[in-house]
């Protein structure tokens, strides 16, 4: 499973994308909340009102994410235990839908984000 963190280096031409780059180029299969694509798509458009990519670039990378092999799986019935794991973690609703998302499908979770690696491994949630 992949977290915006990761997809985010995919087309933002980051020096640290060389790991994200990786897991594209593995057979692992990907998958992510439908959230994703809103939470990467923000991130692109914050780096594009800094001046760092142009508006154009943003909507190209949309139009990439959404050609890359990813299953998207739809966000809304994993809010339910998304909230009862932000309750528990103290972490924020948003990132425990990646862990819901990953804890029912006994997934990897694909993030470049250390606050969603901690809280994936008090869940024993493995990290790649």
């Amino acid at each position: 499973m992949v977290d915006a963190s990761i997809a985010f280096l995919w087309f933002a031409n980051e020096p640290e994308r060389g790991r994200a780059d990786r897991l594209l180029e593995s057979d692992v299969p990907l998958f992510a909340p439908d959230l994703m694509a809103i939470e990467v798509a923000n991130a692109w458009w914050k780096k594009s009102r800094r001046g760092e990519m142009e508006i154009a670039d943003v909507e190209q990378a949309v139009t990439l994410l959404f050609g890359l092999r990813i299953a998207w799986k739809p966000s809304a019935p994993l809010l339910r235990d998304a909230v009862r794991l932000a309750a528990e973690l103290g972490h924020p609703v948003y990132d425990c839908v990646y862990l819901a998302l990953a804890a029912g499908h006994a997934a990897t979770i694909a993030t470049d984000d250390e606050r969603l690696r901690r809280a994936a491994r008090r869940l024993n949630i493995r990290t790649w």
